[in-house]
């Protein structure tokens, strides 16, 4: 009997070691190869288009969270109520192929905001999606920042989602005169800081003939409930920014994944789906004159606690653009694609320059 209570006090205390082990490694892993993202950085083009934007061109943009080809209809995801950590193989390949065959029919875009954008992450089985988008809009200059960035993410314990590699791209087939990484506000405590995203604005410059530019921000702010404060100034920041470059004379075009509903949403109209209201922007958050486009017959957004289903899933409206008062808005059209290769889904705004 006591050699068997040995045994079973030996085990414990073997398994109990082996866990601290594992725990000491994996932080002093994830402090070596911790992501500190300067506040400012500039981004190189990938190349650069010589085109220049005619004052009468009618323009598009796209934007589009593309959940990293990892959170189509059959996923539901962990961080969110949901089970799962990652698609099987065969899934990721279906949801990249769908977004790839989608984006290449779009081709003729001016401009391409794309957020969750994933290389060398285990989640999307190491594959570089910045590339894959670069063959399907090859006549396009782009630039990419990283916002989520980490060596091992070791949640869930029993399946852990491991390195992250992620950010957002823009594209644009006019020459970019300059394009930065700006780092937003907000901080999470440690060690969560370690494995959470380190957000940013991407800001694209156009020179125009008139001698003003052409200003592109493309955004992906913070999502989490525990994470309002980050929203709060991540707006506050924004509106700082393109109230500062409209006084210049510069023309502002603001477009991706707000994580907030625009103003003026209307829950009671989006389509066939089930919709919600998810954190709205005040209606005054903005002077008099600046446009909110969005889609409001189609959600751009669906929740992830379960695979996506048209009787339970809830959605809601969280990609769109913010336009200045010097840029008319002709069209905004939200793509239909029932989130069969991304929890989000593409939106097309078509503008000209007043």
């Amino acid at each position: 009997m006591k050699i068997a209570l040995k045994l079973i006090i030996g085990c414990v205390l073997c398994i109990i070691s082996i866990f601290v082990f594992y725990l000491v490694g994996v932080i002093i892993y994830s402090l070596i190869t911790a992501f500190h993202p300067d506040e400012e950085e500039v981004l190189i083009a990938n190349k650069n288009s010589d085109k220049g934007i005619n004052a009468l061109d009618t323009l598009t943009a796209l934007s589009w969270n593309i959940g990293y080809a990892g959170l189509g209809k059959e996923m539901d995801f962990f961080y969110e109520e949901g089970k799962k950590v990652k698609p099987t193989a065969e899934e990721h390949n279906k949801y990249l192929t769908g977004i790839g065959d989608f984006i290449q029919k779009q081709s003729n875009i001016d401009f391409g905001f794309f957020q969750e954008v994933d290389f060398k992450s285990n989640r999307s089985y190491k594959t570089n999606e910045y590339d894959y988008l670069q063959k399907r809009l090859a006549d396009h200059s782009s630039v990419f920042a990283l916002n989520y960035k980490a060596g091992f993410v070791p949640v869930p314990l029993y399946n852990p989602m491991g390195k992250v590699n992620s950010g957002m791209a823009f594209f644009s087939k006019y020459r970019l005169a300059e394009s930065k990484r700006l780092s937003t506000p907000g901080k999470h405590k440690w060690p969560k800081q370690m494995y959470l995203l380190k957000r940013c604005f991407i800001v694209n410059r156009i020179n125009l003939e008139n001698e003003k530019e052409l200003v592109l921000f493309n955004i992906h702010n913070s999502a989490f409930g525990d994470e309002k404060d980050f929203r709060k100034a991540e707006l506050e920041m924004l509106k700082k920014l393109v109230l500062e470059e409209y006084e210049k004379g510069n023309y502002v075009l603001v477009g991706g994944d707000w994580n907030q509903n625009p103003p003026g949403m209307e829950v009671t109209v989006i389509g066939k789906y089930i919709s919600k209201e998810v954190w709205p922007v005040s209606p005054d958050f903005m002077p008099a004159g600046w446009t909110w486009a969005f889609d409001n017959s189609l959600p751009t957004n669906r929740d992830v606690n379960k695979p996506f289903d048209f009787t339970r899933t809830t959605t809601t409206i969280l990609d769109y653009f913010l336009s200045s008062p010097n840029v008319e808005v002709i069209e905004i059209q939200t793509f239909d694609l029932e989130f069969k290769d991304s929890d989000h889904q593409p939106v097309m705004l078509t503008f000209k320059l007043k």
